[in-house]
């Protein structure tokens, strides 16, 4: 595949704007996606991404003391969405709730040549706790209503880094920052050299997330807090 030109920053922003002279204010650490070449973006070796094709990884979440009722379902497809010029892998996510589906994600995912694993949009149906389809809140395209792509994981991380996850003014402005590297014991064993991000949503100030990654498989635990008290768990408990 020949390498993409995507249109400049400052044009993407522009478009569809009542005064062409003014661009919005970005964030200092939002990534610029005009500065990347995407030669093979669905070739993923990014080291903390998983799952590979053909592998499902499940999850159980918690909350504090009380038994899993939560289960998410990862899994990558072959099926791929071209946004922005970029062809993207399709990333599925499905949460189950006391084994009813609560909410199918589909995330596009691309890695640039320098091992930068780009987020470009998901589309999600969110549904009752019966099972009825509710409504697709949380979605967003990146060149959408100047909605811009910002990065999954980075290629090299170094603690103290940050970067924003996603960009769609007011609605989502997902950040995340390298707070170390640790061995994590979870059911599935022990894990050394795991990466740590502090991944926060500024609409919900006095909530933040740890996730840690394992080299070579990817996402295994989450543990989120508010007002600085751990209040829920997640693991991963099983690849097939």
């Amino acid at each position: 595949m020949k390498n993409l030109s995507l249109l400049p920053l400052s044009l993407i922003l522009t478009l569809g704007c009542s005064d062409e002279n003014v661009t919005p204010r970005l964030p200092a650490n939002l990534p610029d996606v005009s500065t990347a070449v995407f030669s093979n973006p669905t070739n993923i070796t990014n080291l903390y991404y998983g799952p590979g094709v053909g592998e499902v990884y499940i999850y159980e979440g918690s909350e504090v003391g009380e038994e899993a009722e939560e289960e998410i379902r990862i899994e990558r497809f072959t099926d791929t969405k071209l946004v922005m010029g970029v062809t993207c892998v399709i990333h599925k996510d499905l949460v189950f709730l006391e084994d009813i589906l609560i909410e199918d994600t589909e995330d596009w995912l691309a890695q640039d040549d320098a091992g930068n694993l780009w987020y470009f949009g998901e589309f999600v149906k969110n549904y009752t706790d019966e099972g009825d389809f509710d409504n697709n809140e949380g979605s967003w395209e990146a060149g959408v209503d100047k909605a811009l792509p910002g990065y999954w994981m980075i290629a090299n991380p170094v603690i103290g880094d940050d970067y924003m996850q996603e960009y769609l003014k007011g609605e989502a402005e997902d950040y995340a920052e390298i707070v170390g590297f640790e061995t994590v014991v979870i059911g599935m064993g022990t894990f050394t050299d795991c990466l740590v991000t502090r991944d926060i949503n500024p609409f919900e100030e006095d909530v933040e997330e740890l996730k840690y990654y394992a080299p070579g498989i990817g996402f295994i635990k989450e543990a989120l807090f508010e007002d600085g008290e751990l209040v829920e768990t997640l693991e991963l408990i099983e690849i097939q």
